[in-house]
C-alpha cells in the first residue's frame, strides 16, 4: 500500500504534536515530580478522558478501621464498625490558549520566519501550559483559587509567625506530627506525609525567596550549614539548596510575575497570565495578592509558605489535550494555533460519606495542606 502525507489538520497529526509537546515541556514543571496517580501522591491526579466541560470526575477514600476488641465472651456480633467512606468531587472546565501565526512576508522581513510556523506556535504553547498549570497548582495550594464545588478555599488550618527560623521548623513539625497548635483551625488529624522512595515520610514546606533569605541569615542555619559535611553534591552550601531538616524537607520556590485580572479575593484559572509561575506576596495595606491590580511592593508585605502532605491537591483530568489551526479568511495570509484541555484543580477536602472519626476528623478541611503566614 502507498504511504500518504498527512495534511496538519489531521486528528492524528494534531495529537501528535501537542502531546509531544506537552510532554516535553512538562520537564521543566515545577510539580511534576509531586503529581501522581495514587492518593498518596501530593497531587492526585485522576484520569476521566471521557469527561468535557461541565463533567464531574469523583474521587474517592476509605478509612481504616477503629473498633474496640470484644473481651472474653462478651457478645461480639453486632458490635462490627461501619466501614468509613470518604469522597470528594471536581467539576472539569475547557481551558484554551491561542497563538497568533505571522504572515510570512512580515515574519521574513523581521528575520524570523519561524514566527509564522504552527510547530514553534505548538512548542510555545506547551510551555505557557506548564507555566499556566503549575501557577494553578500554587493558586490552589494558596486559597485562591475557586471552583464551583469550592467557591470559598479560603485554608483551613494555618501557622502565623513573627520569624523563620530552625526553632519554628521544630515547632512546626511538633504541630504537624500531633495536629494541635495551629494558629487558626483548631485541632485536626496530623496530615500525612508522603513517602520518599526509601520509604521515609516527609512533609514539604516550600517557601518563597524571602522567607529563605530569613532562614538563611539566621545564627541556627549559619551554625549547621558550616557543620554540615563539605562532601558530596546535595552539600548547602555549594548547591544553595536548604535541604532536609527532621522529618521536614525545605524548598525554595521562585516568585511569581505575571498578570491576575481579578480583583477578588479569589479567582479561576481563566484570570491568570503568567509570565513566571512561583509564589505570591500579600499586600496588608491594600488587601491585594501579587499580581493584582493594587499592589504595592512598598506596602507592607506577608509572606505565604505552604506544608504539603500526601493528597494536598486533587487535579482532574478529562478529555485529550487538543491541537487546533485556523487559516484567515483572507486566503490563509496569517493563522491561528490553538491548544485547549480539560482539567481542574482544587485542594482536598473530603466529605464523610458515613460516620468521621471522633478526633481525627477527616471531613470538611484541607486535608494535606497547611499554609504558614510571616509577616516580612
Amino acid at each position: 500500500m502507498a504511504g500518504a502525507v498527512l495534511d496538519y489538520n489531521s486528528d492524528l497529526i494534531r495529537q501528535q504534536w501537542i502531546t509531544e509537546g506537552l510532554i516535553q515541556a512538562a520537564s521543566k514543571s515545577l510539580y511534576a515530580p509531586l503529581i501522581g496517580t495514587s492518593p498518596k501522591s501530593v497531587i492526585y491526579q485522576v484520569n476521566d478522558f471521557n469527561a468535557k466541560e461541565g463533567h464531574t470526575v469523583v474521587f474517592d477514600y476509605d478509612g481504616n478501621l477503629v473498633a474496640k476488641a470484644v473481651k472474653g465472651k462478651d457478645r461480639a456480633r453486632g458490635t462490627g464498625e461501619r466501614k468509613k467512606k470518604f469522597s470528594d468531587k471536581i467539576i472539569i472546565d475547557r481551558y484554551r490558549t491561542v497563538a497568533y501565526n505571522e504572515d510570512e512576508f512580515d515574519a521574513t522581513a523581521i528575520g524570523d520566519l519561524s514566527l509564522s510556523w504552527h510547530a514553534k506556535s505548538r512548542s510555545m504553547l506547551a510551555d505557557n501550559y506548564i507555566r499556566w498549570k503549575d501557577q494553578a497548582i500554587i493558586d490552589t495550594l494558596f486559597g485562591l483559587h475557586n471552583t464551583p464545588t469550592q467557591v470559598d478555599p479560603t485554608p483551613t488550618h494555618r501557622i502565623e509567625l513573627t520569624s523563620f527560623d530552625i526553632n519554628d521548623l521544630t515547632d512546626i513539625e511538633q504541630i504537624l506530627k500531633t495536629g494541635r497548635g495551629f494558629t487558626t483551625g483548631g485541632i485536626r488529624r496530623p496530615p500525612e506525609p508522603f513517602y520518599t522512595q526509601d520509604g521515609e515520610p516527609r512533609w514539604i514546606i516550600q517557601v518563597d525567596t524571602f522567607l529563605a533569605t530569613k532562614l538563611k541569615k539566621s545564627p541556627q542555619y549559619q551554625a549547621l550549614v558550616y557543620n554540615a559535611d563539605v562532601r558530596g553534591n546535595q552539600n548547602r552550601a555549594f548547591k544553595g539548596v536548604i535541604g532536609k531538616i527532621g522529618h521536614l524537607i525545605i524548598q525554595e520556590m521562585p516568585s511569581f510575575m505575571g498578570i491576575t485580572t481579578s480583583d477578588d479575593e479569589f479567582w479561576g484559572l481563566d484570570e491568570i497570565a503568567v509570565e513566571i509561575a512561583g509564589f505570591r506576596q500579600y499586600d496588608k495595606d491594600n488587601g491585594k495578592w501579587l499580581g493584582q491590580k493594587g499592589f504595592d511592593f512598598a506596602a507592607n508585605l506577608r509572606s505565604r509558605a505552604i506544608i504539603l502532605g500526601a493528597n494536598a491537591v486533587q487535579f482532574g483530568n478529562g478529555r485529550m489535550p487538543n491541537y487546533k489551526f485556523a487559516e484567515s479568511d483572507d486566503f490563509g495570509i496569517d493563522s491561528e494555533t490553538m491548544v485547549e484541555v480539560w482539567q481542574e484543580f482544587q485542594k482536598t477536602k473530603l466529605k464523610a460519606e458515613n460516620d468521621d472519626y471522633v478526633m481525627a476528623k477527616v471531613g470538611g478541611y484541607d486535608y494535606g495542606v497547611v499554609v504558614i503566614d510571616v509577616d516580612l
